[in-house]
């Protein structure tokens, strides 16, 4: 299908890409071309169109306005693109701190993100305030050209601070416990307007907020041992019960601004109803509510580890094909390759097949 775009004529220039802006003509929505102006950057594009490809193949799954969607690419010529989604402005150098509820709904949009990914196999990596657009609404995670394999090494470049503490093995691993880590920081940093920091010295400065609502929110989070940072699911928890929590105030005591902000209360009110002359008594809620829901969420994480290995092997498979196959421009090279990959297939199972049509004849 084709998608057509009305690109805007202003054009921007980095060390690795040619950026372009446009929308698409039958939505409006807002889109971002990015071209390759280098090696490097090309490696960047084939990612980022690989990731788009295995979001859209999620079963099942509604795609979330939370994280970019590829709408087009061209991987053959000699400068490859892909044009993304791109809905709202970097939360990087905006003005002043934003209000709570605005933080907690980029906080719990980047949870979303996060967990779409994760469903996908893929840990995005680089989540910084650069990569992360605010609408006015709702938060959007871009920039799927870093994006890694839940459970393979971590490669991307950025700022030792932006990087989450090695875990007890030496290792620093993609994985959801990565990305948690790379969205608390974004919080902290757009929350007191400043820039990222090590672990410690996060610990540090969240602990000395006390009880303060954003010290429990990201409590956790920055842990050095990545088994011990809460999951999307608890984060996700603690942002709807902080949306009715009735103060919210900074970390440090002694900064001007510490005084606490009311948060607007998120409920929308309900209409008259007639009460009956009679009515039962109302029920408390069973507390062995959560004691299930945490049972159906620990077994969703042993099924999803359990079954990483296949889906790490089939996707380090299925990426090899896609890179020697698409770095062959030439049709009579492909058709050279696709021979090859008949014999190193084909051969072995001819073999299998005389083995067992002799041993079958001796008998």
């Amino acid at each position: 299908m084709t998608v057509h775009i009305e690109f805007e004529s202003d054009r921007r220039f980095t060390d690795q890409f040619e950026l372009q802006w446009g929308r698409l003509a039958d939505t409006g929505e807002r889109v971002l071309r990015r071209t390759a102006r280098n090696a490097d950057a090309q490696r960047l594009v084939h990612a980022e169109v690989h990731a788009g490809r295995q979001l859209d193949a999620l079963p099942a799954t509604t795609y979330p306005p939370q994280v970019c969607r590829v709408v087009e690419s061209d991987l053959s010529g000699p400068q490859p693109y892909v044009t993304s989604t791109y809905r709202g402005v970097p939360v990087a150098g905006q003005p002043g701190a934003p209000l709570p509820e605005t933080l907690l709904t980029i906080f719990g949009d980047l949870l979303v993100a996060i967990q779409t990914l994760a469903k996908a196999g893929l840990t995005h990596g680089a989540i910084t305030p650069e990569f992360v657009l605010w609408d006015g609404t709702h938060a959007q995670l871009v920039n799927l050209g870093e994006t890694v394999a839940v459970g393979e090494p971590a490669r991307s470049a950025l700022d030792p601070r932006w990087q989450p503490p090695p875990g007890p093995d030496g290792l620093r691993l993609a994985t959801e416990a990565h990305d948690v880590y790379q969205a608390g920081m974004v919080v902290f940093c757009i929350a007191l307007q400043r820039g990222p920091d090590t672990a410690p010295a996060v610990r540090e400065e969240l602990g000395r907020g006390g009880g303060s609502a954003l010290s429990a929110l990201l409590e956790g989070v920055f842990a050095d041992d990545p088994r011990d940072r809460p999951d999307t699911h608890e984060l996700l928890r603690r942002v709807e019960d902080a949306r009715y929590e009735p103060v919210w105030q900074s970390s440090d005591p002694s900064d001007a601004t510490t005084a606490t902000i009311k948060i607007p209360q998120q409920y929308s009110p309900a209409p008259a109803v007639t009460v009956p002359a009679v009515a039962r008594a109302a029920v408390p809620l069973s507390p062995a509510r959560d004691e299930f829901r945490r049972l159906v969420a620990a077994k969703r994480q042993y099924r999803e580890r359990r079954d990483a290995p296949q889906q790490v092997a089939w996707r380090f498979a299925r990426g090899l094909a896609d890179v020697l196959w698409y770095s062959r421009d030439e049709l009579s090279s492909r058709i050279i390759m696709g021979v090859i990959a008949l014999v190193v297939v084909g051969v072995p199972l001819l073999l299998i097949v005389l083995i067992a049509t002799n041993l079958g004849g001796s008998k």
